[in-house]
Order: C-alpha cells, then structure tokens, then sequence
C-alpha cells in the first residue's frame, strides 16, 4: 500500500487546512497590535509550511524537515505539518520519529483517513501489530465496503501468526467480493499451516463449487491431497476432473503426479506426454515443468532421454513461439547434440530476433562445433541488435581470431571488455584473449599487460600462467619468470600435458636438456603422445642430446598428426635442428 500519496489541494482550502481557520469567520477591519502580530505570526507560518511543501516535491526531504518543524514551532497543533514529518521520517525509515509524529496528527484528527493508514504502516513498521490492527478495524468501520482496508487488517494478524483470525477477515472480503480463487487459495494455504488439512480441501470444495466447470481449481484440490497423502481422494477428484473435460491437459498432469507418487514411472511419463501435446496448455507451463529437469538431465540417462523427448514435443506444439525452440536447443546441448541445438537455435531467432539468450547459445555451440566461420558472421549479427552485450564482443573476438583475424579480434575484444560489468571471470576471458591476440600481432608489450591484468584478477589461473609463460619461452624473454608460472600451473593442475610440455620447452630454451627430456616424457605419458607439438618438442630435445634417428621419429610422428611448426618438413628432410 503506498502510504506517500500527495493530497493536491486549492491553494485556499490548503490555507485555511494550515492555519486552521474558518471561511465564515468574519474578520474586524480594526487591527489590534496584539491581533496584527498574530496574524504576522499566520503568514510566516503558513509560508514555512508552503516552502516545506515545495521543498518535499522537488526531492530535498531534509530541508522539507526543517520547514515542516519551524510549522510546529509556531504552531503546535498544525497536524497537517505533523503527519507530512511522519511521512518523511518514515521515508528515511526512522520509524521511532516517525510514529511519534503519525501518533500525534492522529489524535489530533482520528476521522483523517490518511493519517490512520500512515499510523497503522508506522505500527507495523514498529512491530505494534496489535495497534495497526485496531486502526484498521475503525478504518472498516467507517468504510465497511473498502476491501483494501480488510486486506492490510488481514496482513496485520498474519505478521503476528494469528492465521484464524485472518481466514475470518478474509470470510468477510469473501461477503463483499464474493468468492475468489485467490483468496481461497490463501485461506486454504493458512489452513495448511495450522495442519488443518480438512479445512483447507473443505475450503478449495467451496471454490470448486462456485465454478464447478474450472478444472484449474479440481488441480489445486488433487495437490492438497497428494501432499498431503491422501492418494484415494486423489483420484476421486480426479475421476470428477475426467468426468468435465477429459482431454484437459490439466486432467494429465494430475494423473502423472499421481503416478509419479506411486511409483509408475512409465505411466506417470506418458501422461505428461499427453499434457505436452496440448495446445490447451500453455508453454510456459510446459517450460516450467522442463526446468525441473535441468539439474538431472545432464547426470542421468533416463531423465536426458524424458527431457529431450518432452522439450521436442514442445517445440513441434508451439512451433511459431521462440522459447519452445530455444528450449529444446539448450536440452540438446545439455545432451552434446550440437548440430541440431544449432538447427533450434536459429529457429528460434528467425521467429524472435531480440531472443538474446538464443543468440548467446547459438555462439555457444557454434564454439563446441569449432565453426568459426559462423561463429563470426553471426556474432556480428547479434552484436548489430545487442550492441551493449559483452559476451558477444567476446565471441565475437574468439572467432576472429581462429580465422586468422588478429587485428579485427583486437577491436572486437577491447570494444566489449569495455562494456563488462561486476564480472571478473568474464573480464579475465577479455584480458587473456587479449594477451593472445596481442602475442600474435607481435605487440609483446600490450600481450604481457594484459596477461598481467589477468592475473591480477586471478593469480591461479592455470590456463593464462601457462599460455604467457609459453609466448614468453618462444620469445626468449624473461625465462625465469616464465619457469616459475609453468612450475606453477603444473602445482595446480598435475598430468596435463600441455603445462608439462611448456615446462619442458622453457627447460629446452634454457639449455636444460636432460630436465626438458624428463618434462616431455612426462607430457607423453600424459596423453600428449598423439599431440603434434608435444612430438615435436620432444624431437628438438632428443636432436640436442645426441640422439639423431630417435628425434626423427618423433618428428615424422609429428607430422602425421597435422599439427606441427613450419620448419618439420625441413627438419626431417635435412635429418637436422631449425629453429
């Protein structure tokens, strides 16, 4: 209820309000001192209170204050000034000032409406609940047909747990208004609380009976029972439900529920099949239901299957709406169906082109496909409709740089680490990215700000401590440095080859062999033994330990993998080290 309303008054009632005068007051053309002072007095007073108001209108509460109390110092029973404090201090959420003042203009004026709705919110706001309740109770005296008044009565026992005496406040909306659902739903819930579980179905039979046609509120009723283990009662209203309109949606999902509880796993699926292929039900609901699914869908294979089934039958349903589409996209990606999540996802944007959301997941998957060429070009679709969006400047950059676009990458990702907000993991992805690219462009000296920048954001960021250290290794600089991030992505992360190849290769450049051969042997254990990188370093270290034929082996094995350094054909060619 919104207590800070503003009363705009004519100038002249507002008058005769402030200085508690009368219209029909008839005045003495003679002017005594003593009345002439008074009425000096009058006009300062009621320029304070006009100046009080204008200053609480155009957002300055404090002076207001100061204007309202230089009012009640003139005059000490203007209730008007009294309740304008009580407003502000309220505001301010000094609630002590503020029932002080509210208290005062009340007993000053109790017929005054607004005065009695802002006491009975101080009260509350006081935790005075009783008293809030009182003043309301003269408050529906006065105004028996103002519901709002029955329902702030209501909220006032509710705060203190006094349920029965809000069901009976309820009881008497319920004459004026008639029956509702939602007051019968509310009723029904405080009757749960009490564990009066009777009532609250007696309650729900009353609202069915008042619109015996809505199987919405046969649903509520099956729910209490079901909760409640009442499953025979269950059935018997659903049985009435059947008995309406039995191809309801809302009929099969009561019957799913009732299954599921039971145990029939299969025959509670199939009647929330049943419901999925309504068009009376709505998708969102359906998607409501879908999201349940969410945190299981991924860890077990009965509820991957049941989720992408239901998620298709929502979008073969609701085939001219965007999030049915997008929905079952995010379940097949959830499952890593990435080609046809893809297929859902621009679906679901040729429908609704401002669906953020699938446009973030279509990158997404676009990235898990290794698609960088898409990946770009729709990237730049999304950031021409979402040009404040971040994320998309960092895919955006992503691809770019996968297609050989370093410079374009620059500008895609400093445009969008510029719009990132209270997001330090994302602000990381732009800052190592950055140092990539930059690493590219061979500007070392922004690469190296912004891994540093990285860092500073996460010092044990395993993947930006090993990438930096190997840019720095193939430029030989700083090769101590480079040694202790290596060293230390390995503490992090033990077994992966690619931080104990680094370590190897930083080895390597250092003039470490025997060490750096030790480094790499471990990387090819650790699964790097089909890495064309790893391979080849290894041959380097071989070569430079004198053992000519076995490091190419390593380099010819290289070469079968696709993956290795422009100088391979000429090492194996010559049987001899470039570098």
């Amino acid at each position: 209820m919104n207590l800070n309303r503003i009363l705009f008054l004519p100038a002249t009632v507002l008058l005769m309000f402030a200085l508690g005068c009368s219209p029909s007051k008839k005045v003495s053309s003679a002017k005594t001192p003593a009345s002439s002072q008074a009425e000096t007095q009058q006009v300062a007073t009621t320029y304070a209170y006009f100046n009080a108001i204008k200053e609480k209108l155009t957002g300055n509460p404090e002076k207001a204050a100061e204007q309202f109390a230089t009012v009640l110092r003139s005059d000490p029973k203007n209730h008007a000034a009294m309740y304008e404090l009580a407003s502000i201090y309220s505001d301010q959420k000094k609630y002590n000032d503020a029932l002080f003042f509210a208290k005062s203009a009340y007993e000053l004026n109790p017929g005054n409406e607004w005065y009695s709705l802002l006491l009975a919110d101080t009260y509350e706001k006081t935790g005075k609940y009783a008293e809030s309740v009182a003043i309301y109770q003269k408050l529906i005296k006065a105004h028996p047909d103002r519901v709002d008044y029955y329902f702030s009565e209501a909220d006032a026992y509710l705060y203190q747990g006094k349920y029965t005496e809000a069901i009976s406040t309820y009881d008497q909306v319920e004459k004026i208004i008639g029956v509702s659902r939602e007051l019968s739903i509310q009723k029904q819930r405080l009757y749960l609380k009490q564990g009066k579980v009777d009532e609250a179905a007696a309650e729900l039979e009353r609202l069915i009976k008042s619109d015996p046609d809505n199987i919405d509120n046969y649903s509520l009723l099956v729910e209490l029972y079901q909760v409640n283990e009442k499953k025979d009662k269950a059935m018997e209203v659903i049985h009435r439900m059947e008995a309406i309109d039995p191809e309801n949606p809302g009929v099969a999902l009561s019957l799913a529920e009732y299954y599921r509880s039971n145990g029939q796993k299969a025959e509670s699926f199939e009647q929330l099949k049943k419901a999925f292929r309504s068009n009376q039900l709505s998708s969102d609901v359906k998607i409501r239901i879908l999201t349940s699914y969410l945190p299981l869908a991924s860890q077990n294979e009965e509820m991957m299957s049941q989720s992408l089934e239901l998620s298709k039958i929502l979008s073969e349903t609701h085939p001219a709406e965007a999030n049915p589409q997008a929905v079952y996209g995010d379940f097949l990606t959830i499952g890593k169906q990435y080609e046809p999540a893809r297929k859902q996802y621009r679906t679901s944007i040729s429908i609704d082109k401002k669906n953020l959301n699938a446009w973030q997941q279509l990158l997404l998957v676009e990235s898990e496909l290794r698609d960088y060429t898409a990946m770009e070009s729709e990237s730049d679709e999304a950031i021409s409709l979402f040009a404040d969006q971040s994320i998309l400047y960092l895919f955006n950059g992503l691809a770019k740089e996968q297609n050989k676009k370093p410079e374009e990458a620059a500008v895609s990702l400093l445009s969008g680490s510029k719009l990132v907000v209270d997001n330090d993991a994302q602000l990381l992805d732009f800052y190592s990215n950055l140092g990539s690219v930059y690493n590219t462009l061979k500007k070392f000296q922004e690469s190296d700000l912004y891994y540093g920048k990285a860092l500073k954001l996460d010092p044990n960021n395993v993947g930006v401590l090993n990438n930096w250290a190997y840019f720095l290794s193939l430029r030989k600089e700083q090769l101590e440095t480079a040694a202790d991030m290596s060293r230390k992505s390995n503490d992090l992360d033990p077994g992966n080859p690619s931080y104990e190849d680094t370590f190897g290769w930083i080895l390597y450049i250092q003039g470490k062999y025997e060490d750096a051969k030790t480094w790499m042997e471990k990387a090819l254990q650790s699964g790097g033994n089909n890495n064309g990188t790893i391979l080849e370093h290894y041959g380097d270290v071989l070569f430079r330990l004198g053992k000519t034929e076995d490091a190419l082996s390593n380099w010819q094995k290289a070469k079968t993998t696709g993956d290795y350094s422009e100088m391979l054909d000429k090492k194996i060619a010559d049987k001899k080290l470039y570098e």
